[in-house]
């Protein structure tokens, strides 16, 4: 599927939830709200795909696959 894992701050593969880290659980959360989340879609997995591709950088390029998932770069 090409997502994070399910304890990663994009950990949802439905949609663009972002998780909190709790420091004294040490664990990723996803806050209980009513907003609305909007549903991922194939723009999207190939924009982050493409963000990644130009990054200039190493480290850019690994904050981005940390953000999209390293599983991505394999799509």
């Amino acid at each position: 599927m090409n997502i994070t894992g399910h304890n990663s701050y994009s950990g949802c593969r439905f949609c663009n939830i972002e998780g909190a880290y709790s420091q004294q659980h040490r664990h990723v959360y996803f806050p209980l709200t009513r907003k609305k989340y909007i549903n991922k879609n194939h723009s999207d997995w190939l924009s982050h795909i493409q963000e990644i591709e130009v990054a200039t950088t190493n480290k850019e390029k690994g904050e981005l696959i940390r953000k999209y998932g390293k599983y991505l770069l394999f799509y």
